[in-house]
């Protein structure tokens, strides 16, 4: 019996088609690699205090990976310090679109806003922020304060209440506080009041207040629970 003998076929080459999309890949990798070498270089630059080479490292990144969020983002921050609210803008927008989720993205995109009296926009990025992140003190605390100077009381009492009752939100309870005496709510301004006091137990100017209305510092115990 004769030996059999496996032939070998020769490879066929790939088609263009598919050598054009393996080159494309590796391009776009490569793109991606080395706008990512510009956005740490810009980073450590901005860390030793070169903001100016930073910003040059960045928009690099951006020229060479278009949808690096992250690049973005640092471009936003760097052109709000320096009083240049436009390009803030469109690269903070940026860094939104390329990742919604991004909570610090849309809180300093909406201090942009703020920066400008824009107002409905700001709020918008807010709300969307503490919908993402609903114990937020930091996002909750600002959103607070866009209500409270648009005399939003219950929006105010709403977004401090979504927050943690951090120290710092004490003063801003007892802003609401007194927007709600001036409303003629009082019994409104007294919880504001008494949530102050939680927040920041020494809160003088609230406790003050609370003597002056003739109710007691603390809330008394609902008589329900008792029975």
């Amino acid at each position: 019996m004769g030996v059999w003998e496996r032939k070998i076929l020769p490879l066929s080459p790939s088609p263009p088609h598919l050598l054009q999309m393996r080159d494309k890949t590796n391009m776009t990798d490569n793109l991606h690699r080395a706008a990512e070498e510009h956005f740490n270089r810009g980073n450590d630059l901005d860390e030793n205090g070169h903001r100016d080479a930073a910003i040059k490292a960045w928009q690099e990144a951006v020229e060479l990976d278009p949808e690096h969020a992250a690049a973005h983002f640092n471009l936003g921050i760097a052109f709000a310090d320096e009083g240049e609210p436009a390009r803030a803008l469109h690269h903070l927008r940026e860094a939104v679109r390329l990742d919604p989720f991004d909570v610090e993205a849309r809180r300093e995109l909406a201090e942009v806003y703020l920066e400008q009296d824009r107002f409905d926009d700001a709020i918008n990025q807010l709300r969307q922020a503490l919908n993402l992140a609903p114990s937020d003190g930091e996002t909750a605390h600002l959103l607070a304060e866009v209500y409270l100077e648009n005399e939003m009381w219950d929006a105010a009492a709403g977004a401090l209440e979504a927050g943690a009752m951090l120290e710092e939100d004490a003063d801003l309870w007892f802003q609401l506080g007194r927007g709600y005496e001036h409303a003629n709510r009082q019994d409104d301004a007294i919880l504001a009041y008494r949530r102050a006091l939680v927040c920041f137990p020494e809160h003088r100017e609230s406790a003050d207040q609370l003597r002056m209305l003739h109710v007691p510092v603390e809330e008394p115990p609902d008589p329900d629970e008792d029975s």
